[in-house]
Formats: C-alpha cells, sequence, structure tokens
C-alpha cells in the first residue's frame, strides 16, 4: 500500500510539472533569463592557427553577456591609443572578401590606464569570428611611425560555457487591446513653420540607435512650395565630423545652420522630400582621446502627427524676419598666433577643426591626409564609393579614404607608384602643389596671365615638379616666404603646421570668390 500511494504521488508530481501553470492558477510572466560569464579568447593569425602579435594587445578572458537570445563579447583593448579601428564581421562563419564588418561598439575609454573596452556580437561562440584592426604606432625609439592593416580570426574557448538550465517559455495570455482612433495627418502641409518629433532608429532593428544621444528632438519644419526643409541640432560637435542624409540613393552633406563650440553643438538642415517616409543617415564620429574614427548608420523616423506650428508673435502691418545667429568659432591657443583670422574662418564653415573642442594646435605639423581633407570639405568634393585608387589607403581608413579619392579624381592628388602616404607631414612645396591644382579643378582661368615678383633665395631648392606651382601660388598671394638675414626664402622641403594649411586654404577660396 505504501509503495502505490508513493507511485501515485510521483505521477501527481509529474503531472504538475509538465500541464502548463494555466491549467490550475493565473500564468506568470517569466523574465528573460540573463548570464554573464568569461571565456579565454584567442587572438589567431588568418593562414594558420598561430597566435597573431595583436594578442598581446587584447586582455583574455572576455566578459560574454547572453540576453534576449543574443551574445555579446566584451573585450578591453589595451594600449588603445594605437588602436585605430576594430571591425567584426557581421555574420558566422564568413570570409575577409565580404564587406559585412561593423565597427565594434565602444564601451568605455581609460585614459590613464590606456585601455578601451568594446562589445560586439557573436552569433556562435564556437565558431571563429573574422575581424579587421587598424593599428599606428608612434613614439617607439627606432621604429617610426607604424601605420598597418591586419585580419585575424577572434576564437572564443566555448568549452568554458557554463551549462544553464532551460526555462520553459510561458505565453501569458494577450489581453484585449482597446482600438486607439488615430488622427490621419494632413495630406498637404501649408507653408510655414512647424516643429516635428522624430526617432532615430538602429541600421536594421526598430529600435533606438545608440546615435540618439547625438540628436535633440523636436526638429524644426520650414515648409515652403511645397518643400519640406528639416533642421536638427547635434549635441556633440566635438566627436560629429560629418552627418549625411541619404536623397535619391546617395549620401549628402548636410547644410551646417549654426556651429556653438562653448556648448559643443551644431545645427543643420537638410530637404527631406516624403515626412512618411523614414530616410537613412550616417554619422562618422572621432574619438580624440582613442584616435579613433566611426561610422554608423541609423534610420530617421519623423511623426507627421505630431506636427505643430510655430507660434510667433506678431506685429500688426510689420513683417519682422528673425536673423540666424551666427556664433563665431574660435579657439583658446590661437590669440597669439598670426593665422587667428584665418582659423576662425575656416573653422566657422566647419573646413578645420580643432584637436579639442578649446584648442585647435596651430604649431602642430599637418599630414598629407589631413591637409587633402581640407581641400575635399574647401571645395566640397563629391565622394563616391571606395574604389582602391591607392594601394596604401584602404577602406577601413575611413577617416580619409573618400576624401583623398575625391581628390585624387579632380587631379588633386597625383602620385607615381599608387601611394598617397596619407600619414606623412606635408611639405610646403607640397601644398603649394595641390592649392594650384585644386585652382586648376575649380576654374583654372583664375591662373591666366599671373606673374610672380618675388624671387625666393633658395629657389633651387624647390623640386622641379613643384616650381610652377610655387611661382603660380606666391603670384597670387596664397604663399609667402619669410625673410632671414636679408632674404627671402621659401624653405619648399619643411615640413607645414596646421596654422600654414589654415591660411593657404583660406586664400585658396578668396582667390576663387575674386
Amino acid at each position: 500500500m505504501k509503495k502505490q500511494l508513493m507511485m501515485l504521488f510521483s505521477a501527481l508530481l509529474v503531472l504538475f510539472t509538465v500541464l502548463p501553470a494555466s491549467q490550475f492558477e493565473a500564468a506568470e510572466v517569466t523574465t528573460p533569463v540573463k548570464q554573464e560569464f568569461e571565456l579565454p579568447l584567442d587572438i589567431l593569425q588568418v593562414e594558420n592557427d598561430d597566435k597573431s602579435a595583436t594578442a598581446q594587445y587584447v586582455k583574455s578572458p572576455a566578459k560574454i553577456v547572453v540576453e534576449d537570445g543574443k551574445t555579446f563579447a566584451y573585450v578591453t583593448l589595451l594600449s588603445s591609443k594605437w588602436w585605430q579601428s576594430l571591425k567584426v564581421q557581421t555574420k558566422q562563419p564568413g570570409t575577409f572578401k565580404e564587406t559585412n564588418f561593423a565597427d565594434a561598439e565602444v564601451i568605455s575609454e581609460d585614459k590613464a590606464a590606456d585601455t578601451r573596452l568594446v562589445k560586439f556580437e557573436v552569433q556562435d561562440l564556437s565558431k571563429e569570428l573574422n575581424a579587421k584592426i587598424h593599428i599606428i604606432v608612434t613614439g617607439v625609439p627606432g621604429l617610426g611611425e607604424y601605420d598597418h592593416s591586419y585580419d585575424i580570426r577572434l576564437k572564443f574557448d566555448d568549452s568554458k560555457t557554463p551549462v544553464v538550465p532551460e526555462v520553459p517559455e510561458v505565453t501569458p495570455e494577450k489581453p484585449e487591446t482597446p482600438e486607439v482612433p488615430v488622427t490621419p495627418a494632413p495630406e498637404v502641409i501649408k507653408d510655414g513653420a512647424y516643429t516635428i518629433d522624430y526617432k532615430a532608429l538602429h541600421e536594421e532593428e526598430d529600435k533606438d540607435s545608440s546615435m540618439t544621444r547625438y540628436l535633440e528632438t523636436p526638429a524644426a519644419l520650414s515648409v515652403k512650395d511645397g518643400k519640406n526643409l528639416v533642421t536638427m541640432t547635434l549635441t556633440n560637435n566635438e566627436q560629429i565630423t560629418a552627418f549625411q542624409v541619404e536623397q535619391a540613393g546617395k549620401f549628402v552633406d548636410t547644410t551646417v545652420v549654426k556651429t556653438d563650440v562653448e556648448a559643443n553643438t551644431r545645427v543643420v538642415e537638410f530637404e527631406v522630400a516624403d515626412l512618411s517616409t523614414i530616410i537613412n543617415a550616417k554619422f562618422t564620429v572621432f574619438v580624440a582621446a582613442a584616435n579613433h574614427t566611426g561610422n554608423y548608420t541609423v534610420r530617421l523616423a519623423f511623426d507627421k502627427a505630431t506636427i505643430k506650428p510655430v507660434v510667433t508673435e506678431e506685429v500688426p502691418g510689420e513683417e519682422v524676419e528673425t536673423p540666424v545667429e551666427v556664433v563665431p568659432v574660435t579657439f583658446k591657443d590661437i590669440d597669439k598666433t598670426w593665422a587667428k583670422p584665418y582659423i576662425e574662418s575656416l573653422a566657422s564653415k566647419q573646413i578645420v577643426k580643432g584637436k579639442t573642442a578649446t584648442t585647435f594646435a596651430p604649431n602642430d605639423q599637418i599630414t598629407r591626409a589631413q591637409f587633402a581633407i581640407l581641400l575635399s570639405r574647401a571645395l566640397e568634393l563629391p565622394k563616391q564609393d571606395y574604389k582602391g585608387t591607392f594601394s596604401d589607403v584602404t577602406k577601413n581608413m575611413d577617416w580619409i579614404v573618400y576624401e583623398a579619392e575625391a581628390a585624387s579624381r579632380a587631379g588633386i592628388i597625383s602620385v607615381t607608384d599608387g601611394k598617397f602616404r596619407p600619414n606623412e607631414a606635408i611639405t610646403r612645396q607640397q601644398m603649394a602643389t595641390m592649392i594650384i591644382r585644386a585652382i586648376e579643378y575649380k576654374d583654372a582661368s583664375v591662373l591666366e596671365g599671373v606673374k610672380n615678383d618675388v624671387a625666393f633665395a633658395d629657389a633651387k631648392d624647390i623640386t622641379a615638379y613643384a616650381k610652377t606651382s610655387v611661382d603660380l601660388a606666391a603670384g597670387l598671394g596664397i604663399i609667402g616666404g619669410k625673410e632671414v638675414k636679408g632674404k627671402q626664402l621659401f624653405e619648399p622641403k619643411a615640413n607645414a603646421t596646421r596654422a600654414h594649411a589654415s591660411k593657404m586654404v583660406y586664400y585658396l577660396l578668396e582667390t576663387l570668390q575674386k
């Protein structure tokens, strides 16, 4: 009898375990399980299973977080000032020939420890994950400037993954949702000034993008003759180097309306053909402390139902036009430099930018890549998809590649060995040559009949390819020499500074506007 009772009790226990709880009592909603654990991480070479040299700059083990059905790796990069980018493949398995590599998300920086914590998704911890890295090492005696991009493989030791018991999924009954009447937005918006709410959505998922923190809402909306002009405020002018929107299938730069360096904001505007359609936008963000550039795509979704007219005080019989406030851009370290007016003028037009929000570093050397970027911005050179024009400017060098290739198409950059050498300090004769090529691209008639009355005592030191350009630039007043012991010197092979570059680009624009 006792044995039969025990069997009956066991059967009832199994019955209550297997049958859904809703058969006996109200269903209980189960909170999704969040796992956190650590796994050893190996950094392998592409050709074999030997460790990559990069392994010594990546902390192991990595922290693994599993939540909402997705697995994320949190990895600490050592000597983070050398890391320009870490891009991981968005699917597993994959090949390095594919283009589906995305920047790892920067979670935090520790400047004192020179470390950076990054996060990226891992679809399968048992499979290798391909990655692309860009490393620039400076300041090591005898090494010079080491600038290379690599392919690596990330391998987690999934044998250390803890086993978590499965939690039965309980689907509570959905209560009836009452219908909420939706007020349709008007088909035609009358000319006028409005505000409109919007969301910055993730590139692929219907959730808020992490870039939302860089945008203020609502946006301003101006409607005239059926055209919608949207004005937005970006909340981190220092870090955002570019903000583009997609129009007619191409990404184009937005127009900068106002920049406030002290408040670290920038106001931009762009046209939206249809406010009912989600449009793509791209951010380029540069973190100076880490010398890291990242590109992010978001989807802007405007809510037409939130459109509200801007109420202004009207004066009978008088039309009042509110002028756009222009905030001059300046830096605290340029007050005593001769280049201050040139720097401030170009900074207000977003052509030059500071090393930080408050400093410009006018006496720092400028590289060939940095000067190409200035000319690209000044001339508004059209950008295109990556073509591989230069063997040493790869696609993942997205902070320069599009500007460098645009300058090449315009004839401003010309090389004979296929190398641009982007990180080399530019010389004064190289800048003069690029300036004159820029004028030829924009309006060659400006160079007709130009004469140079300046005789440089060191003219024999000017390389043959640059002689004509130096003469023309001097004749136009774009460059000048310096007097040393009664002689006018140009110093063609001396490295140029950020101040020199600002002056030359300023006079380039002045020359083209005459």
